[in-house]
């Protein structure tokens, strides 16, 4: 009975109601994200030749890559998405919205690529984001999202002429994975208590 309900509700998520719902949902969205766009558009450009690509430690590499820097990128994105969602009920300083991005980032542990820099480059990107975002009018999902189908597109291990031609394939791909998953979002977060 169990499976069944599994498989035909899916898995129970929990409401996010208070800060710590919070950068777990933003760390876990974005993982899946970051991981979910970056590596279906290799399997989609690479077909039947992927599995081959991923068991080579250089290629691997550059997709752990590509991956890290998809998270840190998704992650700020839902904290701009969430700030503008949140506006309706409450306006936080920006001090809450820097302490949530590093607390985002700080639930893995630093990547082995960002092994003597850390994320502070990330953070430093995020901030002055912030301030321009919290400065001006609310932007939508997509707009936002943005940045991480830049993000992902920059790492993704491919030639650059590959690169051009696939960006806009890429860009709306991670804009749609966005707006799916902040519906989900909406749906599990009691914005008046946040």
């Amino acid at each position: 009975m169990n499976f069944l309900r599994l498989l035909l509700l899916g898995t129970r998520k929990d409401r996010i109601a208070t800060e710590a719902d919070l950068v777990a949902a933003v760390s876990a969205g974005a993982a899946y994200l970051a991981q979910g766009a970056s590596y279906s558009y290799i399997r989609a450009r690479s077909g039947m030749v992927a599995p081959q690509l991923l068991e080579n430690p250089d290629f691997n590499a550059a997709m752990e890559r590509c991956k890290w820097e998809g998270f840190a990128a998704a992650a700020a994105d839902l904290l701009l998405i969430v700030e503008t969602r949140m506006r309706p009920h409450a306006r936080p300083p920006g001090a809450v919205w820097r302490r949530l991005y590093r607390a985002a980032l700080e639930t893995h542990p630093v990547p082995p690529h960002r092994a003597h820099e850390g994320w502070r480059d990330r953070i430093a990107a995020f901030e002055a984001r912030l301030d321009t975002h919290l400065s001006g009018p609310a932007h939508g999902t997509e707009a936002i999202a943005d940045h991480s189908a830049t993000v992902i597109m920059e790492y993704a291990p491919v030639d650059e002429i590959i690169r051009g031609v696939d960006r806009e394939m890429v860009m709306n791909n991670v804009k749609f994975r966005f707006i799916d998953h902040v519906a989900d979002l909406n749906r599990r977060a009691d914005w008046p208590a946040l």
